[in-house]
């Protein structure tokens, strides 16, 4: 499964109460009490139960196997049943056609009634008897050392399904690590909660109609929400690569070199002007893209290339959610003096290190900004992000244009 080998897509979830202490055949007895097939199909016709993690049929959990280092492997799996529309749509026909041979005096109307009841008996048959059966995989790695659960896909569907079948499995809940999630942690920790909590959105381009508008739709149905954290993120992250140095300096005092490849997605925060997806070697150099922040539009989707520790990673974030498509590991290859690696234990526990220190590299790089963020100096900062993307370089210009967005320019 990808987390023991090629790339990463994934989203995040934090373990409330905490993991397991013990990784035993207690806890292998508890995904068996929930392994796809034991259970029944909900009313929508889908079924979903854990997997032992190494293919689509693996339905066999233990200690042995599962457990890697202080982390378990698994997996999730979703069946569901659907008749084709044109195929439902043919059986309708031929029940219909069969009642009119059958039933000369009937009414059209009874006619369809029956013919469609009657299909969908046949279609209900047939589903039970597996013929429309699709089955997708998604693998997991729970962390249980930092309560952390990565769950190798980022459609919502996808991650309700897997909230419920844990709560309903282990009887605790799991929370997405959102931007805005991960931000209250780093406070809470930090010591700045309240900073978080009456935090506003950092704005550099006015509105036309001043401040009656929604500042970001997508989160405004949610006040305590601060994931648009994670676009003012990108935002400082593009700054500081174009102005400052693509090298910065990490709160673990280690390093990050970064760069924008591939992939920049801004959308307007006001609902108004729609999404712009651009795709480049260099996306975040194009003209389009600054005149797109120059619109008022957000970052919500970067492609990334991370250098930390000597390690290289490429990556597509999208900023709210902190999910991670395409993410590029290096491979695991041999050192100078060593035999060639046959032992696939070592090579799943060398890789679930890399995950590991994957996503401790994304996370140290947003403590960053927070920390930039929600200090004093945070003032000047915006001043400066502001005159990039305004495009204007002297302080009276720049506190004109933001004294526009009805923020204190310092």
């Amino acid at each position: 499964m990808p987390f023991l080998h090629g790339s990463l897509s994934f989203s995040r979830f934090q373990v409330v109460g905490g993991s397991p202490k013990r990784l035993d055949d207690n806890l292998m007895d508890k995904f068996r009490g929930h392994v796809i097939g034991k259970g029944k199909a909900r009313s929508d016709g889908v079924e979903i139960g854990w997997l032992g993690g190494r293919h689509l049929l693996d339905r066999e959990f233990d200690a042995d196997k599962n457990v890697i280092l202080d982390c378990l492997h698994f997996g999730m799996r979703v069946d569901s049943s659907k008749v084709p529309p044109d195929l439902m749509r043919a059986y309708v026909e031929q029940e219909r056609e069969a009642l009119l041979k059958a039933n000369e005096n009937w009414k059209p109307a009874r006619v369809r009634k029956e013919a469609i009841e009657a299909a969908r008996q046949r279609a209900a048959g047939e589903m039970k008897d597996g013929r429309f059966r699709s089955m997708r995989q998604f693998p997991i790695l729970w962390d249980t050392r930092s309560d952390v659960i990565y769950l190798g896909a980022t459609q919502p569907a996808v991650q309700e399904r897997f909230m419920s079948l844990f709560r309903d499995t282990f009887d605790k809940r799991v929370e997405r690590m959102s931007a805005g999630r991960l931000a209250y942690q780093w406070a809470e920790a930090a010591g700045n909660s309240r900073r978080i909590e009456t935090a506003q959105l950092a704005k550099y381009v006015p509105h036309a109609r001043g401040n009656g508008h929604i500042e970001v739709y997508w989160t405004a149905a949610d006040p305590a929400s601060r994931d648009y954290l994670g676009n003012e993120f990108l935002l400082w992250l593009w700054w500081m690569v174009a102005e400052q140095s693509d090298v910065i300096h990490l709160p673990d005092e280690t390093d990050a070199s970064v760069l924008i490849v591939k992939q920049l997605t801004l959308e307007c925060p006001w609902a108004e002007t729609g999404k712009q997806v651009l795709t480049a070697d260099g996306p975040a150099s194009l003209p389009e893209s600054r005149r797109a922040l120059q619109g008022g539009k957000l970052p919500r989707r970067v492609g990334l290339i991370l250098h930390r520790d000597g390690v290289q990673y490429e990556l597509a974030l999208q900023a709210e959610t902190f999910n991670v498509s395409g993410g590029v590991l290096p491979k695991l290859e041999k050192q100078p003096g060593e035999p060639v690696r046959g032992d696939l234990r070592e090579q799943a526990e060398e890789r679930v290190e890399q995950v590991r220190h994957f996503s401790a590299t994304l996370d140290v790089l947003y403590h960053a900004y927070l920390a930039k963020r929600f200090s004093d100096d945070w003032a000047r900062v915006q001043r400066d992000i502001a005159g990039w993307v305004l495009d204007v370089d002297t302080p009276d210009a720049i506190r004109s244009r933001m004294a526009d967005t009805g923020v204190a320019a310092g």
